[in-house]
């Protein structure tokens, strides 16, 4: 699901046809080699997974959980001008504020419905987070602006089922079944059975 996701967001960004960006891609370091080479790249997005948190269990069962994650989308651009220009672009070139808009109107509440099957990827939609500042300044004599996004969203981790007892031979009888347990849920489903029947077979009758 970490792929899926990762993919679904850089084919959103790239699919959308902005104009001005030159570069999208998982991010894999590029702001720190050679400098000539990464100005050259912008203005660029880049996606990066930032890790995961702690699962929570849904119902009693213990077999679905919930896995909060959280992505990081960066932006970067670069102008000859000075560094206000950088972040807030001039006639000829973009600044990252009008990139961070951009790629918030794409990824606002995405479940990426449009891309996969009819009910998109099984995750919640995302959500925005923190923005923060990596880099205003000069480089290589020009002004260079980045700024990074935390992108947040939900999505269930299942346990597979248990595998059949290694002691039971292939092709041997099941034991007779005694007894069928019914659990009802009422929707919205919150995981939790709303009620509850147990329902006992009579043996030997056809």
């Amino acid at each position: 699901m970490i792929a899926a996701i990762e993919d679904a967001i850089i084919r959103r960004l790239g699919e959308a046809g902005l104009p001005y960006l030159r570069t999208v891609a998982t991010y894999g370091g590029e702001l720190d080699g050679d400098a000539r080479q990464v100005v050259r790249a912008f203005p660029a997005v880049w996606v990066a997974f930032k890790g995961e948190g702690d699962p929570a269990p849904v119902g009693t069962s213990r077999t679905v959980w919930h896995v909060p994650a959280t992505w990081v989308v960066l932006v970067a651009a670069r102008n000859l001008r000075n560094e206000a220009a950088t972040r807030k672009g001039d006639a000829v070139q973009v600044g990252t504020y009008q990139m961070l808009e951009d790629v918030r109107a794409l990824l606002m509440c995405q479940d990426f419905t449009e891309q996969g099957a009819a009910q998109g990827l099984e995750m919640d939609p995302l959500r925005p987070g923190r923005t923060r500042s990596l880099y205003n300044g000069r480089l290589q004599d020009q002004g260079v602006s980045v700024y990074a996004q935390e992108w947040h969203t939900r999505y269930p981790l299942r346990l597979p089922a248990p595998p059949l007892d290694p002691a039971t031979p292939p092709g041997a009888p099941l034991p007779q079944l005694a007894a069928v347990g019914l659990r009802y849920h009422l929707q919205p489903d919150d995981g939790e059975a709303d009620a509850v029947d147990l329902l006992t077979l009579q043996q030997g009758r056809n």
